[in-house]
């Protein structure tokens, strides 16, 4: 009997699977290389909080037990943190896992969804699953181009993206701008705000989210530890909504879906003050030392308020990259967000960035 070959959904055939960057031990064996900075994934070349070592150390004896499904200490560290009430908050397996739980729970086959373009790459994903049409609004000037992704809403138009900053220009909406954009989106749209880089934004210069939830705005907010907190191998993000959102988004989240590990880690993370700043202090280091070289290499970029700078390179990135993998550095090629010829580079400590400029400028004068 000849076996029929399942056949998937239809709206797969949209969908291009995710490219990580490449991980340092997959190019030490192609280059035959002992020494390899990664400067791909936006990671923090820091390392983990050590708050966070500290609590993994303890946490280990108990993985035997499954996690705690309502995320009760996390939950109540992060309503502490930042004024919400535990029932406005959800976890998520990173904040890319919300975006698909967002997406479960209010949109249906036909729906529609805007985002900007290029930015975060599981917006579109994330919409297509659910059968619904993604409607890719290109940037201005790099940034969300807020009035015409305004004047796309249509009357299938059920939700929006906005990541600010953005990945991968690295650009920030101002804040009465996009404080004006969402009193004006129509009531029953859902907007969700993907704040990754949340940490990285000047404190004047950041969204009062807390008050545009608490006055019934149907508003997320995503945020992350994999960035300025050093835990992007435990996976653990999280949102803010109303209550009623929230409830309709755990109709649909797993029952386990962050690990108690991460848990752990994420709530000790959380009051490492003074690594956020150690941070954020190299963050500052490594971008105007990024910024000075290639201005040297008369190369253009953005101006970032995140932890990675996108570069233009005019030429095939393709190239630049692999020969800068000979080397011994990975960055991110930009080919994928319909960028050719540019590459995305995360911050690093001085070293590192010298090394690179130092390796980039080699590439360029062949």
């Amino acid at each position: 009997m000849k076996i029929k070959p399942a056949q998937p959904r239809d709206v797969l055939n949209y969908i291009s699977p995710y490219q990580p960057g490449k991980p340092i031990s997959e190019v030490q064996r192609e280059y035959g290389l002992t020494e390899v900075i990664k400067l791909a994934s936006n990671e923090n070349h820091l390392g983990p909080a050590p708050s966070a070592l500290k609590a993994l150390r303890r946490g280990i004896e108990e993985v035997h037990l499954y996690p705690d499904g309502a995320g009760y200490e996390l939950k109540n560290a992060l309503a502490e943190q930042f004024g919400f009430e535990p029932e406005e908050i959800i976890l998520g397996n990173g904040s890319t896992e919300i975006v698909e739980i967002a997406c479960e729970s209010f949109l249906n086959n036909g729906d529609g969804a805007v985002t900007g373009w290029p930015a975060f790459f599981k917006y579109r994903i994330a919409v297509r699953i659910m059968g619904a049409e993604p409607v890719q609004i290109p940037l201005k000037n790099f940034t969300h181009d807020l009035e015409r992704m305004l004047n796309a809403v249509d009357e299938k138009t059920k939700m929006i993206f906005i990541a600010d900053p953005n990945n991968p220009t690295g650009t920030l909406l101002d804040k009465d701008e996009l404080e004006a954009f969402i009193k004006r989106v129509p009531e029953h749209i859902v907007v969700v705000l993907d704040q990754a880089y949340y940490e990285f934004i000047p404190p004047e210069k950041r969204l009062d989210a807390h008050k545009f939830i608490r006055d019934g705005y149907n508003l997320i907010v995503l945020r992350t530890f994999s960035k300025i907190y050093g835990l992007a191998g435990l996976r653990v993000g999280y949102g803010f909504a109303r209550p009623e959102i929230i409830a309709a988004m755990n109709k649909v989240r797993e029952a386990f879906n962050c690990s108690s590990l991460a848990q752990i880690a994420a709530a000790a993370a959380l009051q490492d003050s003074d690594f956020v700043e150690r941070t954020l202090e190299m963050n500052r280091t490594a971008l105007m030392s990024m910024y000075e070289g290639f201005d040297r290499m008369r190369l253009e970029y953005i101006p970032s308020a995140t932890n990675f700078v996108l570069v233009d390179f005019k030429r095939d990135i393709g190239v630049v990259f692999e020969e800068l993998l000979k080397r011994g550095v990975i960055v991110r090629p930009m080919k994928g967000y319909d960028l050719p010829a540019s590459a995305r580079i995360s911050t690093a400590p001085l070293k590192d960035i010298e090394y690179f400029l130092k390796k980039l400028d080699e590439v360029l004068k062949r």
